[in-house]
């Protein structure tokens, strides 16, 4: 029997479903402050709910490099999407997030003072790569995804080298049908790994997007020629889904 073709809405995480609160922007605090600010952007869960409605699986993609930088811990991550998720309805079917950082620098050039180095390298899953799309699709063919492992908040998880024990949820067997799904964000990097996935990208002005799309003349020039912009995933969910 053909294995069911899945229309999936990749989604970028921090500046596109919800608010990014800055906890980028300075060295490590008590990082629980910021978490209970997660917050979804106005009319986000509307527009997820009506996408969930016409048959898309909703799947986060999300660079966490904090983790690599010793801003916070991976716990963290499973407790923010916990916190978003609730605010969200449950509305969400997967997060995936890569814990790396090519360099593990701050913005003024030098290593974060808490980097974890064993995580700072060239890995696979960090946008715009697509290792985290990849192993969405491989465990979507076997009848899984990756979701929030309230073990990692229970014990306070600093980092879990084996990605395999996070825990995953049941769900149908089936392919991602690329001709049909997209990747929505609100950075370069996320159009990039949409385009190099083989889905269809789309760039956000919400977050990091308005600065990124207007003042980053260097990196549109190797952006995808298919990708499309829109002011928000409200506004490109009511115009398209």
């Amino acid at each position: 029997m053909e294995m069911l073709k899945q229309k999936i809405l990749f989604l970028d995480r921090d500046g596109t479903i919800c608010y990014d609160e800055g906890a980028f922007g300075s060295e490590r605090y008590p990082y629980e402050e910021v978490l209970e600010k997660t917050r979804p952007i106005e009319g986000v869960k509307e527009s997820l709910r009506y996408a969930k409605e016409k048959g898309y699986l909703l799947v986060v993609i999300s660079n966490q490099a904090g983790i690599a930088k010793g801003r916070f811990d991976e716990w963290h991550t499973h407790y923010s999407n916990m916190l978003l998720q609730d605010k969200l309805d449950g509305l969400i079917d997967g997060f995936y997030y890569c814990p790396h950082h090519t360099t593990g620098k701050n913005n003024n050039g030098k290593i974060a003072p808490n980097a974890k180095l064993n995580l700072i390298c060239e890995c696979n899953c960090r946008k715009p790569m697509i290792g985290m799309f990849l192993k969405c699709e491989e465990d979507l063919k076997n009848g899984k995804l990756q979701y929030i492992d309230k073990g990692f908040i229970d014990r306070k998880l600093v980092y879990e080298e084996d990605r395999d024990k996070i825990y995953k949820k049941n769900v149908e067997k089936c392919q991602v049908d690329k001709s049909n799904s997209y990747m929505i964000g609100d950075k370069w990097i996320d159009v990039l790994a949409g385009e190099r996935y083989g889905v269809n990208p789309i760039f956000v002005l919400t977050g990091e997007g308005e600065v990124e799309y207007y003042k980053k003349k260097e990196t549109q020039k190797i952006l995808p020629i298919n990708y499309k912009v829109y002011k928000d995933i409200n506004t490109f969910i009511r115009e398209c889904i």
